[in-house]
This record gives structure tokens, sequence and C-alpha cells, in this order.
């Protein structure tokens, strides 16, 4: 076995995800009563400390940004960033929102039409309005935020201090002063393991049967559990090649690739499809976000306690937040060379418009299905889920075989790159020591691939969404503290490494 193999968290973390799963696959109904209790107490007594997080986070790096450690290089002060833009972009959008935006952003307005925030009228044109923007709310500024505090507070001691550790307690190198191997650094890398997990098989656990639906239209197989394991190794078979072929060939290659045919999706999807409404809405969805953006940040909804925030606004900052130090560790490794300004620029612009190109286009298309009565959307997934309801909803579409497959193809590389994105961290995390240009053995990243696979086929078993959501929201609560230590370092690293250049 590897040397620089990190045996007890190795062996701690994937004792976990047995102890998790097994008890959840022999007593299913329980298991799912168990996480969903579980997901109301911290949803109800904790769901403002996630809100007053994200407010904390967009302040934070808005100071960061604009101050004057903005133009702190990740690197030589002479070095120039690793990846083109593009590539860079490509990589960080399919790692950070890749499996689970298919899904959401072709149904999500489908739940808020029919369980409005702000005390709407179910289906109502207030309602529709909200419906509308609130994914772009969700899956926008606040959401990048959450992955770019870690990123920057790994990056900075990876790059600018040299510290030869690529692991989540990396970001309290401030705290922790050279102490990687101790029981609080090891500690902190076992929780973010344990989250990074949560996070991810959620994730998973949302795309997979997506994709099985998906495929099912295409080829006639009957929808089950037996089709979304096959999906599973599908996405695993395409990692396996990826690992193969490196990082610069492998993730960036599929990223590239799967970035240009989910544009032409949206291209297609938007010109095929009601165009002037999927315009009209989205204009003013933005609009609605920019002049709210403010008081649906801070709304906990304490009058009429509708279980929107709860459901909503709290499972998608818990799920960031999981998922914040696995985006930002993968970040970090395609980010040498940037300055600080360009890293918080890219992540919170970039990521932001492309969640919100895939809402505006792929959940206004559905949504106008539903207002114009073409398809009654809201009825087809009443009757079987929101897979079906993606699927009918395409159906609509002319040459719906081809989009239906192009929808198949970028939900499959996205699951594969966040398989690969994630078993990449997860092999760092277990591992002693890792240089900025070297990676961990494939081995050790195909071992994390498989490890991977059992927990979103354990939600897929036991069923429904909101066994996933709590997965997400149980795994948070830790990194959320953690997250709070992390940033105080990076800033009080950065004042120490500065000042007395000012």
């Amino acid at each position: 076995m590897d040397a620089n193999l990190d045996k007890t968290n190795f062996t701690a973390t994937l004792f976990v995800i047995f102890l998790v799963s097994v008890p959840l696959v022999l007593n299913p109904e329980g298991g799912a009563a168990l996480v969903q209790q579980s997901y109301a107490f911290i949803a109800t007594n904790f769901g403002w400390l996630y809100a007053v997080a994200g407010i904390g986070a967009i302040l934070v790096l808005a100071w960061l940004a604009f101050g004057r450690y903005g133009k702190v290089r990740l690197g030589a002060a002479d070095e120039t960033p690793e990846y083109s833009t593009y590539s860079w972009i490509a990589m960080l959008f399919c790692a950070g929102v890749g499996a689970g935006l298919m899904y959401w952003s072709a149904i999500e307005w489908a739940y808020y039409y029919d369980g409005p925030p702000f005390g709407a009228e179910p289906h109502s044109v207030e309602a529709a309005k909200w419906a509308s923007s609130y994914g772009i709310f969700h899956w926008g500024f606040t959401a990048w935020a959450f992955y770019c505090l870690p990123t920057l507070a790994i990056a900075y001691p990876f790059y600018a201090q040299k510290v030869p550790v690529l692991k989540y307690s990396v970001g309290c190198h401030y705290w922790l002063k050279g102490k990687e191997e101790s029981l609080p650094a090891r500690a902190m890398d076992f929780l973010f393991m344990i989250a990074m997990i949560g996070g991810a098989g959620s994730s998973l656990g949302f795309s997979t049967p997506l994709i099985a639906a998906l495929i099912s239209r295409l080829t006639g197989i009957e929808t089950g559990f037996g089709l979304e394991v096959g999906v599973v190794l599908l996405c695993v078979i395409i990692f396996a090649t990826s690992v193969y072929l490196g990082l610069e060939r492998g993730i960036k290659r599929l990223s590239d690739i799967n970035m240009f045919v989910a544009l032409v999706l949206l291209a297609f999807v938007f010109v095929a499809g009601p165009s002037l409404f999927i315009v009209k809405t989205s204009l003013n969805s933005i609009g609605t976000v920019i002049q709210n953006y403010v008081a649906m940040s801070f709304w906990t909804d304490p009058f009429t306690e509708s279980g929107f925030f709860e459901d909503w606004t709290v499972f998608y900052w818990a799920w960031w937040i999981a998922y914040g130090p696995f985006v930002g560790m993968f970040v970090t490794r395609i980010s040498r060379g940037r300055t600080i300004r360009q890293v918080i620029g890219g992540m919170l612009l970039y990521g932001t418009l492309g969640g919100a190109l895939f809402y505006m286009v792929l959940g206004n298309f559905s949504l106008g299905l539903q207002m114009s009565g073409e398809l009654d959307v809201l009825a087809v997934m009443a009757q079987s889920d929101g897979n079906q309801a993606i699927v009918a909803s395409f159906d609509q579409l002319p040459l719906a075989g081809l989009a239906i497959g192009l929808f198949c193809f970028v939900s499959i590389i996205f699951s594969a790159t966040t398989y690969d994105s994630a078993s990449y961290i997860l092999a760092s995390s277990a591992s002693h020591r890792l240089h900025p240009s070297e990676d961990p053995p494939r081995w050790h990243r195909s071992f994390w691939a498989v490890a991977l696979a059992i927990l979103p086929l354990t939600l897929m078993y036991i069923g429904g969404i909101k066994v996933a959501q709590t997965s997400v929201l149980v795994a948070s609560l830790p990194i959320l503290l953690t997250g709070v230590l992390s940033t105080i370092a990076l800033i009080k690293s950065l004042q120490r490494d500065h000042s007395a250049q000012e």
C-alpha cells in the first residue's frame, strides 16, 4: 500500500460509509423516518445560522475582492494562470454544480409554484414570479460564496505559504502552525471527508434517477433500481477512463467538451421552445432577484412558518457548505497563478451566470408549458415524479429524441466529472503530503470513486428527495463551524504576511 496513504482517515471514513449505509439498507423505512426527523430538528433550530452564514460569506468576499488583498497572487508574484479562463471556468463549474444542476434547473420551479414563498397563493401569477426566480437565487452569489471562501482559505497557504498538503485542514494553517498531522487537523479532515461524501452522494442521488429516466425514454428499458445501478456503473467507467488520462487530459478535457455540449443543448431548447416566453420571463426573474436579494437572504419565514425556508433555502445553504471544501480543494488545484480578486470575481460571476443560464432556459421552458396549458407538468409530477416530468417536458420539443439524448449526455458527463473531482479530493485528503504539481495515485482515486457510489445507491434505495436533503444538512453543520475558523485564519494570515508591504 502507498506509504503516503493516511491510513487513519482512510479507514475511519470507509467505516463511517458502511456504518451509515448498512443500517439504512437493512431498515429502509425506519432509516428514512430517522433522517427526516434529524432534518426537521436541525433546520428548525439552526436554520437561522445558515442564513447568517450566507450573508457573512458575501460580506467577507466583498471586503477581500475590493480591498488591498485582492491583488495577492496564489503562487509566485510573476506566475501566470496554469489553465485558460475557459478551461478554468469549465472545470470549476463541472465540479461545483454539475450533477445536481440538470435536475433542479429543469424542475425546481414546479415545487415553488406549488408551494411558493412569502405567503403567495399556490398556482397564482405571484407564485409563478417566485417560481421562475428563486432557483437563480439559490444557485447564485451566496452558493458560490460558500464555495469561494474555502477555496481561498486552502489555496493561500497551499501556494503562497508552500504548505505541502492539499487537505481541508490547510485552511486552518494559521492556527495549526505547521502541525498538519496533529489530532485537531486530522479530526477536521475526517469531518470534511464525511461531509464530502454526504454532499457528493446527495448530488449523485438527485442526478442518477434522472439519467435513468432519460435512458428509459431513449431505450425503452423499464426504470427501476437496477437501471439506476447501471447508471452509477457507467459514470464510474467514464471516471476510470478520466483517472487513467490524468487531470490535464481527463477532467479538463471532459469539462471542456461537456460545457460545449451543454451550451448546444441550451441553445436548442431556447430556439425550439417558447423563445419569447423564455426571454421575457428570464428578464423578469433577473429583476426580481436583484430587487429582492437582501430580503430573500434575510427571510426566515417567522410568521407564516410555511416550511419553505427550512425545506429549500436551509437545504441549499447546507448543500453548498457541505460541498464547499470539496470545491475549494479542487479549485485550489486548478487556480495556481490567479489573484484573490480573480478567483472571487471568476467564481461568483461566472458561476452565478452559468447556473442562472440553465434555470432561465430549462426552467422557464418547462414553466412555459405549464402556463400555456400545453403540458400539465404538476400533474405528471403528482402521478410519477420530477424525473418523468422533465422527460415529458422534453417530449414536447421537435426532435425530442435528439434533445433528450443531449440532455442525457450532459447529465452523465456532469455526474462522471463529479465522481472524478470528488474522488480526486478524497484521495488528496487521505494522503499525508501532496505537492502543487503532484496528483494522488490512480488506484487511490479509483477506490474512492467506487466508495462514493455506495451512499447515492443507498439513498436511492430507501427513496425520496427528503432523505438526500437530510444527509447534506447533517453533514454540513460541523463544516459550518470549522469554516468560520478557516475564514478567520485566512484573514489573519493575509494581515500577517502583507502588513509590512502596506
